[in-house]
């Protein structure tokens, strides 16, 4: 272990002698154990080089191993397959217009990208389905074909609106998930003799005499642990959901939480900070709904409302009015809660409140692990949950709104109930009742979309009463609210699966410095660094698609990297 009385660990930047003592050497350094991590390692490993990776949690997999695993890979061998052949330029057109829709624009050259995030696109594109197959090949992958999913915006531009997404798959070929495909790359990481340390926070970064990434220092229990990396040393750490000192001063304070690892608190950003490398995407994130209180109590298991389940149900704002498409997927539906209102100068509807009856409390509540509406906060028939509140009448249900604002008066501000509150939920739900009975949502076109329409169906396959219900309807998203109680609700906040901002990364996942050239042997990917998603999150499997797209392309520019002389200058360290 490294002496840390030679090391003055409260400096930003250190001096180290020529002579420095490692504690162990590898040919790259992996920081991070989620799908960007590992599929990293993999490829270095099976190319022959010598790996050691660190993991900051006492368990390996991350947000990779809290989530659905799904991956969206364009032009992958079964859309292929099935004669689906996807253009490059349309992809990246689809792209284009809904990460970046301001600066679309079909004639340039780039669709109106910026350039280093045309470029990550393009590798994304060229290299996807390879990495897949690769990762098929070695066994530290199974996956499952949906061609049918359909893309989460209807524009012009998409081309292929099918065909791209897979989900992992169990050993009997089952839809399975993020914890199933990090398990199986955990084995095939252990195949190779790749070294796995856990319980070690990496909070330094070391660079020779020539500004080459040498190592890393990390703190493991109460060592102080220095690991050289002969080729590169790799950031797959993860976002900083976690650190609300990051997220109150890059997001304005206004996600209340996410599903992201507890442990993602954005160790590399100090890191980066400190070696003078920009960060770009700081103010960006993949959002997601989450249920208030349990983001603010950090219940590790919290999964995020990526569907808001059923058809007689609706969300409002504090004063009781209607605030968007609940069907809208995620990210879409997120960006409501950060309306602005000017008159009131406040975040009206940053806290939300779902509001059904018991018919769909009834009908769509949890059915278990294959449930599609991952994150469905609706309990099992018989089952409770502290966050789903229930009311004999509406005045009821907002009055266990209410109390439960009260509980948590000291967060966001105090935020309170509008003194209408009731008067305006009732106009709402006459109001949406009125476009159930016609099928037509005149306030947000409910139900029109291929994602909303596949949603619902998929609620309604796994529950036969509610395919039955759903014949009945002209819109199957939609469907009248009871006139009489009992009703249920849960208060929804904005969250995040993770942040996306960090450094810029080139074609090959180096970082950038602020004159546009790499670090050298420094490489990054996942969402420790600047995504070239825009505002979006693309469509499903947007963030494991690429993110084993780029282990696989790192991999390969990382094989190449010469042996860095170890003449230590300074230490970047967090």
């Amino acid at each position: 272990m490294t002496n840390s009385a030679s090391v003055n660990t409260d400096s930003t930047v250190i001096r180290l002698q020529e002579d420095h003592d490692w504690d162990a050497t590898a040919d790259v350094v992996v920081v991070g154990t989620g799908v960007a991590g590992n599929t990293t390692a993999i490829h270095c490993a099976d190319l022959g080089a010598s790996v050691i990776m660190l993991e900051k949690a006492d368990a390996p997999g991350g947000t990779s191993a809290k989530s659905g695993g799904g991956m969206m890979i364009p032009n992958n061998n079964y859309q292929r397959a099935l004669g689906k052949v996807e253009a490059k330029e349309d992809f990246v057109a689809f792209l284009a217009r809904v990460g970046r829709p301001l600066l679309f624009d079909p004639s340039s050259p780039t669709f109106g990208l910026p350039q280093w995030e045309y470029d990550l696109i393009e590798t994304y594109f060229d290299n996807g389905a390879d990495a897949l197959a690769r990762l098929e090949d070695l066994g530290a992958l199974r996956v499952v074909h949906i061609p049918d999913w359909p893309s989460y915006n209807d524009v012009p531009q998409d081309k292929s609106s099918r065909g791209r997404y897979l989900t992992p798959a169990d050993d009997g070929g089952r839809m399975s998930n993020g914890r199933n495909a990090i398990d199986r790359m955990a084995a095939k990481i252990a195949e190779l003799g790749v070294e796995v340390r856990l319980a070690f926070r990496v909070d330094g970064l070391y660079l020779n005499d020539a500004g080459e990434a040498v190592g890393i220092r990390g703190r493991q229990g109460d060592s102080v642990v220095s690991i050289r990396a002969l080729k590169a040393v790799v950031f797959a750490s993860g976002g900083f959901t976690h650190n609300a000192d990051l997220t109150a001063e890059y997001l304005n304070g206004q996600i209340v939480g996410g599903c992201a690892a507890l442990t993602n608190t954005g160790d590399f950003i100090p890191i980066a900070k400190s070696l003078g490398v920009p960060l770009h995407q700081m103010n960006g994130a993949f959002f997601a709904p989450v249920v208030y209180e349990q983001a603010i109590l950090k219940d590790p298991a919290m999964i995020a409302n990526f569907n808001c389940a059923g058809d007689s149900v609706m969300v409002v704002n504090k004063y009781g009015v209607r605030v968007g498409n609940e069907k809208a997927t995620y990210n879409d539906r997120t960006q409501s809660h950060f309306a602005w209102d000017p008159h009131r100068a406040e975040y009206p509807n940053v806290l939300q409140f779902v509001v059904m009856d018991k018919r769909c409390r009834d009908l769509y509540g949890y059915t278990g692990d294959n449930d599609f509406t991952a994150g469905n906060f609706i309990p099992r028939i018989g089952e409770t949950s502290a966050y789903f509140l229930e009311g004999q009448t509406l005045e009821d249900l907002a009055d266990r709104f209410a109390e439960r604002l009260q509980r948590h008066a000291h967060l966001l501000n105090a935020i309170e109930l509008g003194g209408h509150f009731v008067d305006n939920l009732r106009a709402a739900i006459d109001r949406f009742n009125g476009f159930a009975r016609s099928g037509n949502d005149e306030d947000f076109a409910r139900g029109q979309t291929g994602i909303e329409q596949w949603f619902m169906a998929l609620d309604n396959e796994l529950r036969a009463d509610a395919a039955e219900a759903a014949t009945e309807s002209p819109n199957s998203s939609m469907a009248p609210l009871s006139d009489e109680g009992p009703y249920y609700g849960i208060i929804l906040a904005p969250g995040t699966l993770d942040t996306k901002g960090g450094p810029k990364v080139n074609q090959k996942l180096q970082i950038l410095d602020g004159d546009e050239r790499a670090v050298p042997g420094l490489y990054g990917l996942g969402n420790c660094v600047a995504s070239a998603s825009g505002q979006a999150y693309w469509s499903a499997g947007c963030t494991w698609g690429p993110y084993l797209t780029f282990g696989y392309v790192a991999a390969r520019n990382i094989i190449q990297e010469p042996v860095k002389g170890a003449g230590i200058a300074q230490a970047h360290v967090n």
